[in-house]
């Protein structure tokens, strides 16, 4: 699915692909972030991008995430 959000619906950022194309972040906002690192890998192999470009998507993705997490009761 993150393949084809990349190459069919021109996906570019970890947060296009968890929140807007799979909307898995607003369905489980930990799992999403769990998932985060595999989908910044396979941006980056799609779209050419390197290490620093997909450390930097993570930390922008986690910081999204904490809105969405539910606070412990």
């Amino acid at each position: 699915e993150v393949r084809w959000a990349i190459r069919q619906e021109q996906a570019c950022t970890v947060e296009d692909v968890l929140a807007r194309r799979i909307r898995a972040l607003f369905l489980d906002a930990q799992a999403a972030r769990a998932a985060a690192p595999r989908v910044a890998q396979i941006l980056a192999e799609e779209l050419g991008q390197d290490e620093a470009w997909q450390k930097a998507q993570l930390l922008e993705f986690n910081a999204l995430v904490e809105g969405y997490l539910l606070p412990c009761a």
